[in-house]
């Protein structure tokens, strides 16, 4: 009878729900580790969703394309393979009477998609050049590859560069025994035995590294023309000087181009990445602030284009007629200077403490498009403080400017010049007369660097090319996102 009754709990046993997954009864710690799995599909979802992501970039190689598959099909699978493979780990560590074998189950997954993400990212898989010579090709890193015949830059052949003496400075430099390249354009005058690109600072600067050979400083491809180089030095980030000139690096700034005498080398200081001083000047980028007093001058708290001395508050590097901003009424205060506007009770300012002209309402003005110098009131649009005449202020707005490229044309921002209401067209504060407001289209011309501006008649900025009339006739998609 006892041995009956053994036989029919040990039946039972192996008919729970577990074992019969399994194949068998489990210990107590290889249950846990079963319902930590099951449990997994809980979240699968959300790395099917994320594994969706896979194919969004470039696809190198055939290899990496395989690989990418792979890893989408080990997460878009699991769910269907998670339980065989669960009884096929429970049988090997039964078969080998090792039950700590079936703890390595939830690895199996994930070291074989981590298999698949180091392939991918081998250089097995790597996009290689074309025409490309196998038994001599290096990778010198992300960027630069050679062979015995060519260098190249993203595996685009680099011009003018000898393998035999091409090497790779940092990440975005490179030298051979002729030329010096910041990433494929060369530096023009850059000497490569000389040439240096000292250890990038960890800082948030908004220029660029500067490097240098035994004659001059660059700013990626551009000279800065240093006067001096013995004392030449940099000043936080922005900024750099030597014992003659001021150079500023920060910016939309104009490298080697426009620098200014320094006033006194030893007071030096950055007063922020646009606006610094000495004890003879002070400086916004590359002008001189003319009248600022430097003792006294200094940035406006949260501002990057308004400063004050003792006398006035400048913009940019203009001196304004206000003394002093608390003088005023103010409103959009809260968004910045930038947006905001003021009053003496008699005049007008606007965003850049332009007087705006006599009869401009303060209750109403306002900037019309962000980023953008229109103003209008309740009765009237001006252009920065410039009336612009006849402007209906209802049905005023700003063209888009459509950007041109080789083969591909957006209009997803406001033009910076052209403008109209329903009679009219101005550019900035000028009157075009003749222009059929219907067929107008304006804007940035990438491939010969230059705006332009035309309607079903004629040009009113810029040349035919084959882009513009393609975009003209209504020939070509635009994107507007």
């Amino acid at each position: 009878m006892s041995k009956e009754k053994s036989i029919c709990n040990e039946t039972n046993k192996r008919h729970g729900l577990i074992a019969r997954i399994l194949g068998d009864q489990p210990t107590a710690a290889q249950k846990i580790v079963f319902w930590v799995m099951l449990m997994s599909l809980l979240i699968w979802p959300l790395f099917f969703f994320g594994s969706l992501f896979l194919f969004d970039a470039p696809i190198h190689s055939t290899v990496d394309e395989i690989c990418r598959y792979g890893m989408f099909f080990i997460i878009l699978l699991y769910p269907l393979y998670l339980l065989p493979l669960m009884r096929f780990c429970f049988w090997v560590s039964k078969r080998l009477r090792t039950s700590w074998l079936f703890f390595f189950c939830p690895l199996i997954p994930v070291a074989v998609f981590s298999l698949f993400i180091e392939i991918a990212s081998s250089e097995f898989a790597a996009k290689k050049p074309e025409g490309y010579d196998p038994s001599t090709f290096v990778r010198l890193n992300e960027a630069y590859s050679k062979d015995v015949n060519h260098v190249y830059f993203y595996n685009e052949i680099l011009d003018l560069a000898d393998p035999s003496s091409f090497r790779v400075l940092n990440e975005n430099h490179s030298a051979d025994n002729r030329y010096v390249w910041y990433n494929n354009d060369t530096i023009p005058g850059a000497d490569p035995a000389t040439f240096v690109v000292p250890e990038r600072k960890n800082d948030l600067s908004f220029s660029l590294a500067l490097s240098h050979d035994a004659h001059d400083y660059y700013c990626g491809i551009y000279p800065l023309h240093v006067a001096d180089m013995g004392s030449f030095k940099e000043i936080d980030g922005s900024w750099a000087i030597d014992c003659k000139n001021v150079y500023y690096l920060g910016l939309d700034a104009s490298i080697g181009k426009n620098n200014i005498p320094i006033g006194d080398y030893t007071t030096f200081r950055a007063l922020s990445f646009r606006y610094a001083k000495d004890s003879k000047c002070a400086y916004y980028e590359n002008q001189i602030v003319e009248g600022a007093d430097p003792k006294t001058f200094r940035v406006l708290d949260g501002e990057q284009h308004f400063a004050q001395d003792k006398n006035r508050i400048y913009y940019q590097a203009s001196a304004t007629s206000i003394r002093d901003l608390k003088s005023l009424r103010h409103k959009n205060m809260n968004e910045g200077l930038n947006e905001a506007f003021h009053t003496d009770g008699k005049t007008v300012y606007n965003s850049e403490l332009m007087a705006m002209p006599a009869g401009c309402d303060f209750a109403t003005i306002h900037r019309i498009e962000r980023y953008r110098d229109w103003y209008a009131d309740k009765n009237r649009v001006y252009y920065e403080n410039r009336l612009l005449p006849g402007a209906n202020p209802q049905t005023f707005r700003i063209f888009q400017s459509h950007y041109v490229s080789e083969n591909y044309v957006s209009n997803n921002n406001k033009n910076t010049s052209y403008s109209c209401d329903v009679d009219h067209v101005y550019y900035q504060d000028s009157l075009i007369t003749g222009v059929d407001i219907v067929s107008f289209i304006c804007g940035y011309d990438y491939v010969d660097s230059c705006p332009f501006a035309f309607d079903k008649n004629r040009y009113y900025q810029g040349s035919p090319n084959p882009r513009l009339e393609k975009l003209r006739q209504g020939k070509c998609h635009v994107d507007s996102r």
